[in-house]
């Protein structure tokens, strides 16, 4: 319990809107291409005939549930969609499994790994907290370069911790880093909306 009260503790430290709040899918667009926003992209679809069995060596791929064919032509596309659509990408920072890297080096052909957006559920207790704290300030930091948009290749079940935003596979979550104010969550986009952006164009 000593851990689920931190977490609680964590949330409670920062200011999020509501998220009810949203924009709809032209203006996240138009939002993206002004630059200065955080993309939190669950990992692309995975192969669940697969499990994640151990996490001592996190470059042993196959003891991970790893991408789908499915998931792996959904990156690439995804990836290809945000530069066609002329929303500019920063920084790309993975969680170390092999499900989010893979999804970044399809998508961007770059990233680095962040020990900070290891996956929520299977971590040991005195670590959650940590993670979601982590995750928070991630999204409460603007980009480096204020033009550019920040990618976090991240997981389910860490966002809906920290922001209370639910993803499915391959979904993206926009959120508005405000720094000591916390962050905004703009709104998600699916491969479906960035297909529908492209259509448009």
């Amino acid at each position: 319990m000593f851990w689920l009260c931190m977490v609680l503790v964590a949330l409670s430290a920062w200011t999020t809107a509501a998220q009810a709040d949203t924009l709809e899918r032209d203006a996240l667009l138009e939002s993206l291409r002004d630059g200065g926003l955080v993309i939190y992209w669950r990992h692309a679809i995975t192969d669940r005939s697969q499990r994640d069995r151990d996490f001592s060596d996190m470059t042993r791929c196959e003891l991970q549930r790893n991408l789908s064919e499915a998931g792996r032509a959904q990156a690439r596309a995804m990836g290809e969609a945000l530069i066609a659509l002329g929303v500019p990408l920063g920084e790309v920072i993975s969680s170390p499994f092999c499900r989010n890297i893979d999804t970044a080096e399809l998508a961007f052909g770059r990233y680095r790994i962040e020990e900070d957006l290891f996956n929520w559920p299977p971590a040991p207790p005195g670590r959650k907290p940590q993670l979601i704290s982590a995750l928070r300030e991630m999204l409460a930091t603007p980009p480096p370069d204020p033009d550019t948009n920040t990618v976090l290749v991240g997981h389910n079940l860490n966002i809906r911790q920290a922001a209370d935003v639910r993803l499915e596979e391959g979904d993206m979550g926009i959120f508005q880093p405000l720094g000591d104010d916390g962050f905004r969550h703009l709104g998600n986009l699916t491969d479906r909306d960035l297909e529908t952006l492209l259509r448009q164009r």
